[in-house]
C-alpha cells in the first residue's frame, strides 16, 4: 500500500482547487458553517458549469479514518471532494503536530491542473512537497486568513512550525485576503502590505426574523466553546441573572468551561448541525459574544455577529477587534464587566425583548465575498443560472 492514497474523487480538471482549514468530513458534519466553507459553497455554486471547485483535505491518517463514522451530509453544489488517507502515523504526545506531518501527505497534482487557480486556507499546504504544493507552479494563488494562528493558544506548541508555514505561504502567495484586522495585522508582518482586508459575512436569505422563544427571556450564544470565550465575565453574568436563560450551541472545546453546565439557568446544547441553527435563533431574545478582548483574540473576524441581526436578533458584544466597522446595526458593546446591567436593562418585565430587524449590507454577504475571491483568483464573473 502507498504512503499516501486518495479516495472519493480524482482531482481532475476543475475551474477551482480549495485547500480548506480541515477537510471534506467536517464541512460534511458542521454544514459547511465555516469561512471557508461559505465561500467554497458560493463559489461552486458560480463555477459549477466551469468544472467546478474541487476541494483537497487536509490528510488524515488511516487508523483515525477508519474509526470516525462517516458524516452525513451533501456536498455542496459544484463542488467534489479530494480526501487523502495515508499511513503516516500522529504524535500521541501533541496532536497539534499532526498540522506539520499532514503536509507532507498532500496528494500530488497532475500536470492538467497547473493552471488551475487555488484558494489556500490551510498555509501549512505551502510546506507540502513540490508536486502536491498548491503554491508550486504557473497556477494564481489566494491565501485567506481565518484566525492569526501565530497568537492562537490551540497552535502554541507548533508555534515554530506555524511561522514557517506562514512565511513560505506569504512569499508565495499572488493575493493574500484577510478576515479582520488582526489577521490583516499578520500578513503586514510578514511583508504583505498589499493585503486586501475582507471580512466575514452571512447569508441572509437563510434567516428568519420570526421570533418564537417562549419562557424566560433567552440570551443565546452559537458557536465553539473555549478559551476565545471569557468564562469569568460568563459566569458573573449568569449569576447576576438567574432569572434569565443563557443557552450554549457548540462543542464545549476546553474541559474548565464545563462548569458552566453547573448553573441552573445555563443549557448547554453541545454541537449544532448549521442548518438547524437558523430555527435556533428564532428562540433566542438576544445573540451573544462574550469573548475576551486583548491577549486571547486570536485575530479573526466573528461570523455568528452577522447572524444574530440577520435574524433579527439584538446582538450584546464585548469591545472585539472590528466589532465597530462592520456597518451592523443592532449591536450593543460593552467590557464584560457590563453585561449583566445591559441585558437587566433591555428586559421588559412581562413582554419579550423585542426584535431589531435589520438590513445585511450587501457588501457583508457571503455571495459578495466569494465575488471578491474569485475575481483575485482571476475567474471569471459571470454568474451561473
Amino acid at each position: 500500500m502507498p504512503t499516501t492514497r486518495t479516495r472519493r474523487a480524482a482531482l481532475g480538471s476543475p475551474a477551482l482547487l480549495a485547500y480548506p482549514m480541515h477537510g471534506q468530513r467536517k464541512l460534511l458534519g458542521e454544514g459547511y458553517r465555516t469561512r471557508d466553507g461559505h465561500l467554497i459553497e458560493w463559489l461552486g455554486h458560480e463555477l459549477a458549469d466551469r468544472g467546478g471547485v474541487t476541494v483537497v483535505s487536509r490528510p488524515e491518517p488511516l487508523v483515525t479514518s477508519v474509526t470516525r463514522r462517516r458524516p452525513v451530509g451533501v456536498a455542496a453544489a459544484g463542488t467534489r471532494s479530494v480526501d487523502a488517507i495515508t499511513l503516516r502515523l500522529p504524535d500521541p504526545r501533541d496532536p497539534r503536530r499532526w498540522w506539520v506531518a499532514s503536509a507532507r501527505c498532500y496528494p500530488s497534482l497532475p500536470p492538467s491542473s497547473a493552471s488551475v487557480p487555488a484558494l489556500v486556507w490551510n498555509p501549512f499546504a505551502a510546506l507540502a512537497p513540490a508536486s502536491a504544493n498548491p503554491f508550486v507552479g504557473p497556477r494564481r494563488v489566494v491565501l485567506d486568513l481565518l484566525d492569526d494562528w501565530s497568537r492562537h493558544y490551540a497552535f502554541e506548541s507548533i508555534r515554530g512550525e506555524v511561522d514557517e508555514a506562514y512565511a513560505a505561504a506569504f512569499a508565495r502567495a499572488d493575493v493574500v485576503t484577510a478576515n479582520g484586522a488582526g489577521t490583516a495585522a499578520l500578513a503586514r508582518r510578514h511583508g504583505r502590505t498589499d493585503v486586501v482586508l475582507l471580512p466575514n459575512g452571512c447569508d441572509p436569505h437563510r434567516f428568519d426574523g420570526t421570533s418564537r422563544a417562549t419562557g424566560p427571556t433567552t440570551v443565546g450564544y452559537v458557536g465553539k466553546i473555549g478559551r476565545r470565550l471569557d468564562l469569568d465575565g460568563i459566569l458573573a453574568t449568569v449569576a447576576a441573572l438567574p432569572h434569565v436563560s443563557f443557552v450554549f450551541a457548540g462543542p464545549v472545546l476546553d474541559a474548565e468551561y464545563r462548569v458552566l453546565a453547573e448553573s441552573p439557568n445555563v443549557t448547554l446544547l453541545g454541537d449544532v448541525h448549521y442548518d438547524r441553527v437558523p430555527a435556533l435563533l428564532q428562540t433566542f431574545d438576544l445573540g451573544w459574544v462574550p469573548h475576551h478582548v486583548g491577549e486571547r483574540e486570536v485575530g479573526g473576524d466573528v461570523i455568528k455577529t452577522y447572524e444574530y441581526r440577520a435574524a433579527g436578533l439584538p446582538v450584546l458584544s464585548t469591545a472585539i477587534c472590528g466589532i465597530d466597522a462592520r456597518g451592523l446595526d443592532g449591536v450593543t458593546v460593552a467590557d464584560a464587566a457590563e453585561h449583566a446591567s445591559v441585558l437587566a436593562a433591555l428586559e421588559t418585565v412581562g413582554t419579550r425583548v423585542p426584535r431589531l430587524p435589520g438590513v445585511i449590507p450587501p457588501d457583508a454577504t457571503w455571495r459578495q465575498k466569494a465575488d471578491v475571491v474569485r475575481e483575485a483568483l482571476g475567474l471569471p464573473t459571470l454568474r451561473s443560472s
